[in-house]
């Protein structure tokens, strides 16, 4: 059946830190920082957010006033699909538009070129690796570039992003310049002073190029009935030709995931690309443990920080990954809070060096901000934290994301439009998201 609606090794076991911050100012936490590594870094950054704190004006929910949409909302698009290549074939057809304007953008030219000439052998150790390892992913993948009518090495570098950017970054630092200069996304992690069972939170900026904003589309994928493979009911934000699992995704089991993109001095040539095995992870999982221990397959390319909520066990952690290490950080109800902006905080090399470049940092005044700022615990808090002038940056947050863990619901905002300023653009309840009969997923209501 072919149905589609659009709606509009080392490891570091689990660390739990004894404090009830993330801000590194608070007494009692100077134990706590060294080992998960946040103790560094305030310098510039701190003086311009300190400065920049005192003197900026920011939205607060008060206001009514509406900024003008950058580009319209992505929109959902629903598949029901009898096997990973039927998949990837709808998905293809219903997003064609969005996925060969994005290919045409600068900055995806770019890739493309350094994975047919000067990246090649990379490209084709990458492909190799992950193809066998993941050949149903491959097989979606064909799906996607036959739907939208695009070759399949396109598909592949719209997947290996991350991977194509790390060895660009090492490689080729003259010439490129997108997205490495700009710092991405941002994560906020809040629990009650009560604890979880009081109430607990999680919000996310996703942050890129703004040129990528009018291409991106959430996808929504469940099995059809009579599926003649295992297709898991998994849906997020997609970058256009790009599996589910890269960006913001949840699945029926009460899991969701966001992905702060890192920037390590050193990558692979070859290896797992962070899409595959987040994708495997967060679609495949029921439980954040059976999350964590999917993302511990050594052999990753590069790496990743990695944050989860799992709703049905009220629990929520961050992991950060590097080729075949990784460290995992639970956030308990004693820290109360965490945040993550693109830096390396509890991961470290076995002589407790860092694994990326704390320089090219320095400019980035988030994490500095977010310490000198009360402790968030709810979804308000997070609310004000994610709109704060600092974090979220005008023509780079594409969308922000915020759920409430207590009830289930993922509120979004998108297309330059804080979340202090206006009511969310999409509002899902998680609990019942792929609980929508096929026949009527058409009439369900999900944008403002």
């Amino acid at each position: 059946m072919d149905a589609s609606v659009e709606e509009g090794t080392l490891e570091t076991s689990l660390l739990k830190l004894s404090a009830r911050t993330d801000e590194p100012q608070k007494k009692g936490l100077a134990k706590e920082l060294s080992v998960s590594g946040i103790s560094s870094m305030l310098g510039i950054s701190f003086l311009v957010a300190l400065l920049i704190g005192f003197t900026c004006h920011f939205t607060t929910t008060s206001e009514t006033q509406q900024a003008p949409d950058l580009f319209p909302p992505p929109p959902l698009y629903r598949i029901y699909a009898s096997s990973h290549y039927d998949a990837g074939l709808q998905h293809g057809r219903l997003a064609r538009e969005r996925i060969r304007g994005w290919f045409n953008v600068v900055e995806m030219k770019h890739r493309y070129k350094w994975a047919s000439q000067a990246g090649s052998a990379t490209f084709a150790q990458l492909k190799q690796d992950n193809e066998k390892v993941f050949p149903a992913y491959v097989q979606e993948l064909q799906g996607i570039a036959d739907g939208a009518g695009v070759t399949m090495d396109q598909i592949w570098v719209a997947n290996l992003i991350n991977e194509i950017d790390a060895r660009l970054s090492q490689e080729d630092k003259a010439n490129f310049v997108l997205p490495w200069s700009m710092q991405h996304c941002s994560d906020e992690y809040g629990v009650s002073s009560k604890g979880y069972e009081a109430g607990f939170a999680h919000g996310h900026n996703d942050d890129w190029s703004v040129e990528a904003g009018p291409y991106l589309y959430w996808l929504a994928i469940s099995p059809s009935p009579g599926a003649k493979e295992i297709v898991s009911r998994c849906a997020g934000l997609t970058y256009p030709g790009t599996l589910v699992g890269w960006a913001p995704t949840w699945n029926a089991h009460g899991m969701f995931f966001t992905q702060n993109t890192l920037l390590p001095k050193l990558t692979s040539p070859g290896g797992l690309g962070v899409v595959f095995t987040q994708k495997r992870a967060i679609c495949d999982s029921t439980s954040i443990d059976e999350a964590i221990a999917s993302l511990k397959q050594p052999g990753w390319s590069s790496g990743a920080s990695l944050n989860f909520v799992d709703l049905r066990n009220k629990r929520m952690a961050n992991m950060e990954v590097w080729m075949n290490m990784n460290s995992v950080l639970e956030i308990t109800n004693e820290m109360g809070n965490y945040s993550h902006f693109n830096v390396y905080k509890h991961l470290r090399t076995p002589s407790g060096a860092r694994i990326d470049d704390p320089t090219a940092h320095g400019l980035d005044p988030r994490q500095s901000r977010s310490y000198a700022l009360p402790p968030v615990a709810n979804t308000d808090d997070i609310r004000m934290r994610m709109s704060d002038p600092l974090i979220y940056r005008t023509n780079k947050t594409l969308l922000t994301t915020i759920l409430n863990g207590t009830t289930g619901t993922l509120d979004v905002w998108c297309c330059g439009v804080r979340a202090t300023s206006a009511p969310p653009h999409y509002s899902w309840s998680l609990h019942s998201f792929f609980a929508i009969p096929m026949e009527s997923a058409a009439s369900a209501p999900t944008v403002r």
